[in-house]
């Protein structure tokens, strides 16, 4: 072997470049090396050398250290390793992304999980939660009709937020008495128009607080005390979520009819703004996406919207309070 002489280096440094090129001292025909690594042989046998060199650097390097080590076993096998690491503290780069989440898992109403959130297709239409068009949200445990089938809930005569998920206006400050509305919505569950001095007393427009907290959970195409206007064949058809339990898209005529409120309190729908109303599942002809109100992230898909939102009419709503 030949021996490498270097003038005014530390002796640490001329041991440490002659384990780096001791593999390539020793080869012979038909060796194969790759410097800085692994070299061995054995007696009797041809020599063969593999190695790999490994550098890891932070940002600029400041510092640096060598090692090296050699040693002779049983049977004429001599190995040699050696490694060189590099490393610094000057900066670094790099890093991993934060989870921002997906929908389109289990949707909870306040901390209950109802048939338009259980990732069940319940009514068998092929379509599940919020991708069924008849979903008005998770607070809806029927998905094969628009009402909510959660007993007890929006058939007070005095509605609060239809689509906060729970019955009385402590929550939401929104209150419209159904007895007072002229298309008599109330009637099938005992709140039949009555007009009168109540009506005559009730505010004509709900307020800001109401607005404030329920038109964010307002579907394209309703207001916030749950009339909604659903595009048909023969026209827009305004309906009551919380009349007759048979009502449906396929079933219209079983639906009450109701004071359609949205421009006051609501989420007016507007087809040619691409918007996609209550009752359908994708945006207008000659669009390619939705359009959302009230800063709401468009969606084509629930995995669109972050975890715990949920997808309908196009839009990526938040979890309702329940």
């Amino acid at each position: 072997m030949r021996r490498l002489t270097i003038p005014h280096a530390p002796t640490f440094a001329r041991l440490t470049l002659a384990l780096l090129l001791l593999p390539a001292c020793g080869k012979n025909d038909g060796d194969t090396s790759s410097g800085g690594g692994t070299a061995s042989g054995s007696a009797g046998t041809s020599t063969s050398a593999t190695g790999s060199a490994t550098a890891t650097t932070t940002a600029s390097s400041t510092s640096g250290t060598s090692q090296g080590s050699a040693s002779a076993g049983s049977g004429g096998t001599t190995t040699a390793t050696t490694t060189a690491t590099s490393t610094g503290t000057a900066g670094s780069s790099g890093g991993s992304a934060g989870s921002g989440g997906s929908g389109g898992g289990i949707l909870q109403c306040g901390n209950k999980v109802y048939e338009c959130g259980d990732g069940i297709d319940n009514d068998g239409d092929g379509k599940t939660d919020q991708e069924d068009p008849e979903c008005t949200g998770p607070c809806d445990n029927d998905e094969g009709s628009f009402a909510t089938g959660i007993p007890g809930d929006n058939v007070d005569c005095k509605q609060d937020c239809f689509f906060d998920g729970n019955s009385g206006s402590g929550d939401d400050k929104c209150e419209w008495n159904l007895k007072c509305d002229p298309e008599n919505p109330g009637e099938n569950i005992g709140c039949p128009y009555t007009p009168g001095p109540m009506c005559d007393n009730q505010a004509p427009t709900p307020t800001q607080e109401c607005k404030d907290f329920c038109e964010a959970l307002v579907p394209n195409g309703c207001d916030c005390f749950g009339c909604c206007r659903v595009s048909t064949p023969n026209g827009d058809v305004d309906i009551f979520l919380g009349g007759n339990p048979d009502c449906s898209l396929d079933n219209l005529g079983a639906c009450e009819p109701c004071t359609y409120q949205a421009d006051e309190c609501g989420n007016p729908c507007d087809p040619n703004d691409c918007e996609v109303c209550l009752g359908e599942d994708a945006p207008p002809e000659g669009c390619d996406d939705p359009t959302c109100p009230n800063n709401l992230t468009p969606c084509l898909d629930p995995a669109d919207c972050a975890d715990g939102f949920y997808c309908l009419t196009g839009c990526c709503y938040p979890p309702p309070p329940g």
